[in-house]
């Protein structure tokens, strides 16, 4: 019994041997401090075809009518065609007033050929709508209201 004791004392005392020592932290950068040859934002590049503006659209939500000139109260159509994007993708519309104040935002699902979004602006001046799908800018469309 002595013998099983002094040999349990020697495994404890070989196990805490071989136990390693305490976890020396490892260098944390800093974001900030590090250089990435940007300034924190990415590079987009808009599709010219990617979104269309006009006065009307068909019955698959193209536009039917192009135009970039409106007045006061009339509905201007932004359709945003659906090829090579997923069908659930979401399209966002941010409608700017050349004031930079924002006019409307409005968000919809693809679930065919084309998502049209439309508004009837009130001022006039120069509008820039910004299209998304899955929050990534993908057409930028510009339009006057006399």
């Amino acid at each position: 019994m002595q013998r099983l004791t002094v040999a349990l004392l020697i495994a404890c005392g070989l196990a805490a041997c071989n136990r390693k020592g305490p976890e020396l932290p490892t260098e944390v950068k800093d974001p900030v401090e590090e250089n990435t040859g940007r300034e924190g934002v990415d590079t987009v590049t808009v599709d010219a075809n990617g979104a269309f503006v006009g006065a009307a659209v068909d019955g698959n939500g193209e536009i039917a009518t192009p135009q970039r000139e409106f007045k006061a109260g009339d509905t201007v159509y932004i359709s945003v065609p659906s090829k090579g994007r997923k069908m659930g993708s979401q399209v966002e519309v941010f409608w700017f007033h050349d004031d930079g104040k924002s006019r409307k935002d409005e968000a919809k699902r693809i679930e065919g050929p084309f998502t049209v979004f439309e508004f009837k602006p009130e001022d006039a001046g120069k509008y820039n709508t910004e299209v998304d799908v899955n929050g990534r800018p993908i057409a930028l469309v510009e339009f006057a209201v006399q």
